[in-house]
Protein backbone atom coordinates (compact mmCIF):
# COMPACT_ATOMS: atom_id res chain seq x y z
CA UNK A 1 0.00 0.00 0.00
CA UNK A 2 2.54 2.19 0.70
CA UNK A 3 4.55 1.62 -2.52
CA UNK A 4 0.87 2.15 -3.95
CA UNK A 5 0.81 5.94 -2.19
CA UNK A 6 4.25 6.84 -3.66
CA UNK A 7 2.95 5.89 -7.15
CA UNK A 8 -0.36 7.98 -6.50
CA UNK A 9 2.18 11.07 -5.66
CA UNK A 10 4.41 10.88 -7.99
CA UNK A 11 1.87 10.43 -10.74
CA UNK A 12 0.23 13.59 -9.15
CA UNK A 13 3.40 15.72 -9.58
CA UNK A 14 3.43 15.08 -12.94
CA UNK A 15 0.25 15.34 -14.03
CA UNK A 16 0.04 18.51 -12.41
CA UNK A 17 3.27 19.60 -14.13
CA UNK A 18 2.09 18.58 -17.26
CA UNK A 19 -1.45 20.74 -16.27
CA UNK A 20 1.03 23.50 -16.00
CA UNK A 21 2.75 23.10 -19.34
CA UNK A 22 -0.13 21.51 -21.28
CA UNK A 23 -2.19 25.04 -21.48
CA UNK A 24 0.24 27.34 -22.66
CA UNK A 25 1.05 25.44 -25.56
CA UNK A 26 -2.44 25.79 -26.99
CA UNK A 27 -2.09 28.71 -29.89
CA UNK A 28 -3.34 32.20 -29.24
CA UNK A 29 -3.02 34.09 -25.52
CA UNK A 30 -4.77 34.65 -22.79
CA UNK A 31 -6.01 38.15 -23.69
CA UNK A 32 -7.79 37.24 -26.74
CA UNK A 33 -10.98 37.17 -25.55
CA UNK A 34 -10.17 40.61 -24.15
CA UNK A 35 -8.51 42.73 -27.17
CA UNK A 36 -11.43 41.94 -29.82
CA UNK A 37 -14.15 44.07 -30.34
CA UNK A 38 -16.64 42.45 -29.11
CA UNK A 39 -14.75 42.02 -25.61
CA UNK A 40 -13.97 45.70 -25.36
CA UNK A 41 -15.14 48.43 -26.93
CA UNK A 42 -11.77 50.30 -27.24
CA UNK A 43 -9.02 47.88 -28.43
CA UNK A 44 -6.20 47.58 -25.36
CA UNK A 45 -2.84 49.78 -26.10
CA UNK A 46 0.33 48.02 -25.78
CA UNK A 47 0.62 49.66 -22.32
CA UNK A 48 -2.16 48.27 -21.10
CA UNK A 49 -1.67 45.13 -22.40
CA UNK A 50 2.21 45.28 -20.83
CA UNK A 51 0.10 46.21 -17.58
CA UNK A 52 -2.83 43.36 -17.76
CA UNK A 53 0.07 40.60 -18.92
CA UNK A 54 2.27 42.12 -15.49
CA UNK A 55 -0.94 41.65 -13.31
CA UNK A 56 -1.38 37.84 -14.49
CA UNK A 57 2.33 37.27 -13.78
CA UNK A 58 2.67 36.14 -17.31
CA UNK A 59 5.71 38.34 -17.95
CA UNK A 60 7.53 36.13 -16.33
CA UNK A 61 9.78 33.52 -17.04
CA UNK A 62 8.13 30.25 -17.72
CA UNK A 63 10.07 28.72 -14.56
CA UNK A 64 8.94 31.22 -12.07
CA UNK A 65 5.56 30.92 -13.21
CA UNK A 66 5.84 27.48 -12.49
CA UNK A 67 7.30 27.32 -8.89
CA UNK A 68 4.60 29.97 -8.38
CA UNK A 69 1.94 27.26 -9.57
CA UNK A 70 3.09 24.64 -7.31
CA UNK A 71 3.64 27.00 -4.40
CA UNK A 72 -0.27 28.15 -4.88
CA UNK A 73 -1.24 24.57 -4.97
CA UNK A 74 0.15 23.45 -1.75
CA UNK A 75 -0.74 26.43 -0.39
CA UNK A 76 -3.94 25.82 -1.60
CA UNK A 77 -4.23 28.35 -4.08
CA UNK A 78 -5.63 28.26 -7.67
CA UNK A 79 -5.23 31.27 -9.04
CA UNK A 80 -7.18 33.99 -10.54
CA UNK A 81 -8.92 33.84 -13.38
CA UNK A 82 -8.70 36.62 -16.24
CA UNK A 83 -12.01 35.48 -18.31
CA UNK A 84 -14.39 35.81 -14.59
CA UNK A 85 -11.98 38.14 -12.97
CA UNK A 86 -12.62 36.32 -10.16
CA UNK A 87 -10.18 33.55 -8.00
CA UNK A 88 -10.30 29.96 -9.59
CA UNK A 89 -11.20 28.59 -6.36
CA UNK A 90 -14.76 30.47 -6.06
CA UNK A 91 -15.52 30.13 -9.91
CA UNK A 92 -15.08 26.20 -9.05
CA UNK A 93 -16.97 25.85 -5.91
CA UNK A 94 -19.92 27.18 -7.81
CA UNK A 95 -19.48 25.21 -10.62
CA UNK A 96 -18.97 22.47 -8.93
CA UNK A 97 -22.44 22.00 -6.86
CA UNK A 98 -23.97 21.56 -10.35
CA UNK A 99 -21.44 18.89 -11.61
CA UNK A 100 -22.07 16.83 -8.40
CA UNK A 101 -25.85 17.25 -8.84
CA UNK A 102 -25.89 16.16 -12.56
CA UNK A 103 -23.11 13.35 -13.01
CA UNK A 104 -23.27 12.15 -9.08
CA UNK A 105 -27.21 11.03 -9.68
CA UNK A 106 -26.52 9.93 -13.30
CA UNK A 107 -23.80 7.64 -11.87
CA UNK A 108 -25.59 6.27 -8.86
CA UNK A 109 -28.44 5.35 -11.04
CA UNK A 110 -26.43 4.20 -13.84
CA UNK A 111 -24.05 2.00 -11.69
CA UNK A 112 -27.32 0.42 -9.64
CA UNK A 113 -29.70 -0.40 -13.12
CA UNK A 114 -26.51 -1.40 -14.58
CA UNK A 115 -26.19 -4.13 -11.87
CA UNK A 116 -29.61 -4.89 -12.01
CA UNK A 117 -29.72 -5.52 -15.74
CA UNK A 118 -26.73 -7.48 -15.45
CA UNK A 119 -27.54 -9.76 -13.32
CA UNK A 120 -30.71 -10.69 -15.06
CA UNK A 121 -28.71 -10.59 -18.13
CA UNK A 122 -26.45 -13.48 -16.47
CA UNK A 123 -28.95 -15.69 -14.83
CA UNK A 124 -31.09 -15.58 -18.26
CA UNK A 125 -27.79 -16.45 -20.31
CA UNK A 126 -28.46 -17.33 -24.09
CA UNK A 127 -31.74 -16.59 -23.55
CA UNK A 128 -33.72 -13.35 -25.14
CA UNK A 129 -33.67 -11.24 -22.35
CA UNK A 130 -30.15 -11.53 -22.09
CA UNK A 131 -29.53 -10.31 -25.85
CA UNK A 132 -31.59 -7.66 -25.54
CA UNK A 133 -29.84 -6.40 -22.50
CA UNK A 134 -26.98 -6.73 -24.50
CA UNK A 135 -27.70 -5.94 -27.95
CA UNK A 136 -29.59 -2.69 -26.60
CA UNK A 137 -26.91 -1.62 -23.70
CA UNK A 138 -24.14 -1.76 -26.81
CA UNK A 139 -26.55 0.27 -29.20
CA UNK A 140 -26.86 3.24 -26.11
CA UNK A 141 -23.22 2.82 -25.32
CA UNK A 142 -22.27 3.50 -29.04
CA UNK A 143 -23.77 6.84 -29.23
CA UNK A 144 -21.98 9.86 -28.24
CA UNK A 145 -23.47 11.57 -24.99
CA UNK A 146 -23.24 14.70 -26.97
CA UNK A 147 -25.70 13.25 -29.58
CA UNK A 148 -27.83 11.59 -27.31
CA UNK A 149 -28.17 14.12 -25.90
CA UNK A 150 -29.59 16.32 -28.57
CA UNK A 151 -31.57 13.40 -29.61
CA UNK A 152 -33.37 13.75 -25.87
CA UNK A 153 -33.58 17.86 -26.40
CA UNK A 154 -35.17 17.24 -29.70
CA UNK A 155 -38.30 15.06 -28.61
CA UNK A 156 -38.89 16.02 -25.09
CA UNK A 157 -37.88 19.96 -25.23
CA UNK A 158 -38.63 20.71 -28.66
CA UNK A 159 -41.53 18.52 -30.03
CA UNK A 160 -43.17 17.74 -26.31
CA UNK A 161 -42.33 20.82 -24.62
CA UNK A 162 -42.08 18.97 -21.67
CA UNK A 163 -38.60 19.57 -20.28
CA UNK A 164 -36.26 22.59 -20.44
CA UNK A 165 -33.65 23.09 -23.02
CA UNK A 166 -30.92 23.81 -21.23
CA UNK A 167 -29.91 25.71 -18.37
CA UNK A 168 -29.74 24.54 -14.74
CA UNK A 169 -32.72 27.34 -13.77
CA UNK A 170 -35.34 29.24 -15.20
CA UNK A 171 -35.29 32.57 -14.98
CA UNK A 172 -38.54 32.96 -13.90
CA UNK A 173 -37.37 30.84 -10.57
CA UNK A 174 -34.63 32.53 -9.28
CA UNK A 175 -35.99 34.39 -6.96
CA UNK A 176 -38.37 31.24 -6.17
CA UNK A 177 -37.72 29.31 -2.99
CA UNK A 178 -38.84 26.26 -1.55
CA UNK A 179 -40.54 23.78 -3.51
CA UNK A 180 -40.76 25.43 -6.65
CA UNK A 181 -37.04 26.16 -6.79
CA UNK A 182 -36.68 22.01 -6.48
CA UNK A 183 -38.65 21.39 -8.92
CA UNK A 184 -37.49 23.77 -11.46
CA UNK A 185 -33.69 22.37 -10.61
CA UNK A 186 -35.00 18.46 -11.10
CA UNK A 187 -36.87 19.59 -14.30
CA UNK A 188 -33.37 20.81 -15.62
CA UNK A 189 -31.13 17.99 -14.73
CA UNK A 190 -33.52 15.35 -15.69
CA UNK A 191 -32.56 15.22 -19.53
CA UNK A 192 -28.59 15.72 -18.81
CA UNK A 193 -28.75 12.72 -16.62
CA UNK A 194 -31.17 10.57 -18.60
CA UNK A 195 -28.40 10.99 -21.60
CA UNK A 196 -25.18 9.95 -18.83
CA UNK A 197 -27.56 6.87 -17.65
CA UNK A 198 -28.80 5.95 -21.44
CA UNK A 199 -25.11 5.58 -22.99
CA UNK A 200 -23.48 4.38 -19.83
CA UNK A 201 -25.30 2.01 -17.82
CA UNK A 202 -24.55 -0.70 -21.15
CA UNK A 203 -20.43 -0.73 -19.82
CA UNK A 204 -22.09 -1.60 -15.84
CA UNK A 205 -24.46 -4.31 -16.85
CA UNK A 206 -21.97 -6.27 -19.41
CA UNK A 207 -19.28 -5.87 -16.79
CA UNK A 208 -21.31 -7.25 -14.09
CA UNK A 209 -23.08 -9.93 -16.42
CA UNK A 210 -19.14 -12.05 -17.11
CA UNK A 211 -18.34 -11.16 -13.94
CA UNK A 212 -21.35 -12.93 -12.69
CA UNK A 213 -21.20 -15.69 -15.15
CA UNK A 214 -17.91 -16.61 -13.92
CA UNK A 215 -18.78 -16.83 -10.46
CA UNK A 216 -21.94 -18.84 -11.08
CA UNK A 217 -19.42 -21.38 -12.63
CA UNK A 218 -17.84 -22.07 -9.45
CA UNK A 219 -17.74 -25.22 -7.71
CA UNK A 220 -19.40 -23.51 -4.31
CA UNK A 221 -22.49 -22.38 -6.23
CA UNK A 222 -22.87 -25.71 -7.72
CA UNK A 223 -22.42 -26.71 -4.12
CA UNK A 224 -25.21 -24.62 -3.29
CA UNK A 225 -27.35 -25.34 -5.57
CA UNK A 226 -27.42 -28.61 -5.11
CA UNK A 227 -27.83 -28.54 -1.63
CA UNK A 228 -31.38 -27.03 -2.28
CA UNK A 229 -30.85 -23.25 -1.57
CA UNK A 230 -33.44 -21.33 -3.81
CA UNK A 231 -32.24 -19.46 -6.66
CA UNK A 232 -32.87 -15.67 -5.86
CA UNK A 233 -30.89 -16.59 -2.82
CA UNK A 234 -28.11 -18.07 -4.56
CA UNK A 235 -27.63 -15.06 -7.03
CA UNK A 236 -28.55 -12.27 -4.13
CA UNK A 237 -26.57 -13.48 -0.98
CA UNK A 238 -23.30 -15.52 -2.73
CA UNK A 239 -22.77 -14.72 -6.52
CA UNK A 240 -23.72 -11.19 -6.83
CA UNK A 241 -21.78 -10.04 -4.41
CA UNK A 242 -18.75 -11.92 -5.32
CA UNK A 243 -19.29 -10.82 -8.93
CA UNK A 244 -18.89 -6.90 -7.14
CA UNK A 245 -15.55 -6.49 -7.03
CA UNK A 246 -14.55 -5.66 -11.03
CA UNK A 247 -17.59 -3.61 -10.71
CA UNK A 248 -16.60 -1.47 -7.85
CA UNK A 249 -12.82 -0.91 -9.78
CA UNK A 250 -14.84 0.37 -12.21
CA UNK A 251 -17.34 2.59 -10.62
CA UNK A 252 -14.19 3.68 -8.22
CA UNK A 253 -12.64 5.21 -11.89
CA UNK A 254 -15.74 6.76 -13.20
CA UNK A 255 -16.07 8.37 -9.84
CA UNK A 256 -13.23 10.41 -10.49
CA UNK A 257 -14.46 11.80 -13.31
CA UNK A 258 -17.33 13.50 -11.60
CA UNK A 259 -15.42 16.52 -10.40
CA UNK A 260 -14.84 17.10 -14.15
CA UNK A 261 -18.54 16.81 -14.89
CA UNK A 262 -19.62 15.12 -18.67
CA UNK A 263 -17.68 18.11 -20.62
CA UNK A 264 -19.96 17.22 -23.81
CA UNK A 265 -23.42 17.14 -22.07
CA UNK A 266 -22.66 19.98 -19.83
CA UNK A 267 -21.81 21.61 -23.00
CA UNK A 268 -25.05 20.41 -25.23
CA UNK A 269 -27.60 21.65 -22.23
CA UNK A 270 -25.26 24.93 -21.25
CA UNK A 271 -25.12 23.31 -17.85
CA UNK A 272 -23.16 25.51 -15.13
CA UNK A 273 -20.90 22.71 -14.15
CA UNK A 274 -16.91 22.22 -14.13
CA UNK A 275 -17.08 20.78 -17.34
CA UNK A 276 -18.61 23.96 -19.42
CA UNK A 277 -16.33 26.01 -17.24
CA UNK A 278 -13.42 24.01 -18.55
CA UNK A 279 -14.69 24.52 -22.71
CA UNK A 280 -14.63 28.17 -22.01
CA UNK A 281 -11.50 27.94 -20.18
CA UNK A 282 -9.97 26.56 -23.08
CA UNK A 283 -11.56 28.96 -25.83
CA UNK A 284 -10.49 32.16 -23.66
CA UNK A 285 -6.97 30.58 -22.98
CA UNK A 286 -7.70 31.17 -19.23
CA UNK A 287 -4.28 29.23 -17.92
CA UNK A 288 -5.20 29.62 -14.15
CA UNK A 289 -8.77 28.46 -14.80
CA UNK A 290 -7.43 25.60 -16.90
CA UNK A 291 -5.04 24.59 -14.14
CA UNK A 292 -7.45 25.05 -11.27
CA UNK A 293 -10.18 22.64 -12.99
CA UNK A 294 -7.37 20.51 -14.05
CA UNK A 295 -5.84 20.17 -10.27
CA UNK A 296 -8.98 19.34 -9.16
CA UNK A 297 -9.65 16.94 -11.36
CA UNK A 298 -6.41 15.08 -11.20
CA UNK A 299 -6.68 15.08 -7.32
CA UNK A 300 -10.73 13.34 -7.32
CA UNK A 301 -9.36 10.73 -9.74
CA UNK A 302 -6.17 9.29 -7.82
CA UNK A 303 -8.46 9.64 -4.79
CA UNK A 304 -11.37 7.86 -5.97
CA UNK A 305 -8.36 4.81 -7.26
CA UNK A 306 -7.29 4.83 -3.62
CA UNK A 307 -10.91 4.59 -2.14
CA UNK A 308 -11.13 1.87 -5.12
CA UNK A 309 -7.91 0.15 -3.70
CA UNK A 310 -9.46 0.44 -0.07
CA UNK A 311 -13.14 -0.90 -1.16
CA UNK A 312 -11.63 -3.98 -2.68
CA UNK A 313 -9.43 -4.60 0.11
CA UNK A 314 -12.10 -4.92 2.40
CA UNK A 315 -14.44 -6.93 0.01
CA UNK A 316 -12.09 -9.49 -0.70
CA UNK A 317 -10.41 -11.11 1.86
CA UNK A 318 -7.93 -12.52 -0.28
CA UNK A 319 -6.45 -9.57 -0.77
CA UNK A 320 -5.57 -9.28 3.30
CA UNK A 321 -4.14 -12.61 3.47
CA UNK A 322 -0.48 -13.02 4.02
CA UNK A 323 1.38 -13.94 0.51
CA UNK A 324 2.98 -17.29 1.55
Amino acid sequence: MINKLLQYGLTIWAVLTLNFFLPRMIPGNPLAQLDTVEGLPVALSQEQRDQIIAYYGLDQPLHTQYFQYMRGLVNGDLGWSISYNAPVSDVLVGRLKWTLLVVGAATVLYVLLGILLGGISAWHHHRPVDRIILIGGSALGSLPSFFMGMLLVMLFAVRLRWLPLSGARSAQSLGATGGATVRDVVRHMILPVLALVLTSVGQVAYLTRNALLQVLGQGYITAARAKGLRERSLLMRHALPNALLPVVAFVAMRLGFIAMGAVMIETTFAYPGIGLAIVQASTSRDYAMLQGAFAVVTVSIIVANIVGDLLQYVIDPRLRRPIQ
